[in-house]
């Protein structure tokens, strides 16, 4: 059980490793943290495969992180570490955060792309009345409230119930760093949900 727990961290901190390069790499030109709307529509146009490619690391890093902690719970459980209504707990909150993770990638993947298109042509026109854009930004800000502050918010939920739960398991500095990423996770779900773009960025 415990090789099992081992693979699971491992895989999980890669795939968000790689998640982090690809969000610093790829997505950012299509996110907030790019001021230039137009550029932000063009990056979406012209790279498109780029764009949904990267959104699938992400969709893959909410599944590792579900992995993640059930293969905790499930290893803790089994040892007799913790009581198993907390680890229960932890492990459906953390199930029902994957579904607005997913739900987000699929609007940024399957819906975001041909708007930006449109958004475009109805940028180039000049035309008043712009619909597309307005349509565009609101999709993705319920994107953002998705998985940034509904999931992102269920999965600390779930890291500080398990940390807790087993914290006489492991060395003080242990739990206590599993406490500080809790904490900035609840920072980071509070930045989506104030539409805080350094919040978001920093936490």
């Amino acid at each position: 059980m415990w090789s099992r727990l081992r693979v699971a961290a491992w895989l999980a901190l890669v795939i968000h490793l790689g998640a982090g390069v690809v969000l610093a790499g790829i997505l950012r030109h299509g996110l907030e943290t790019n001021p230039d709307l137009v550029a932000r529509l063009r990056f979406l146009v012209d790279h498109r495969a780029m764009w949904i490619g990267a959104w699938l690391t992400w969709s893959t890093a909410a599944l590792s992180v579900l992995y993640f902690y059930a293969a905790f719970a499930w290893a803790h459980g089994r040892h007799g570490d913790a009581g198993a209504v907390p680890l229960a707990l932890a492990v459906m909150l953390s199930a029902a955060g994957v579904a607005p993770d997913l739900a987000a990638g699929a609007i940024e993947v399957g819906v975001l792309p041909a708007l930006a298109h449109r958004a475009l042509a109805e940028l180039s026109s000049g035309a008043g009345g712009a619909t597309v854009v307005p349509l565009f930004l609101a999709l993705h800000r319920t994107g953002t409230m998705l998985a940034g502050y509904l999931a992102n918010g269920l999965y600390t939920i779930s890291a500080i119930l398990l940390t807790w739960s087993t914290r006489h398991v492991y060395p003080p500095w242990v739990w206590i760093a599993g406490l500080g990423v809790g904490l900035s996770g609840l920072v980071a779900a509070g930045a989506a949900l104030a539409n805080s773009i350094p919040g978001m960025v920093w936490s």
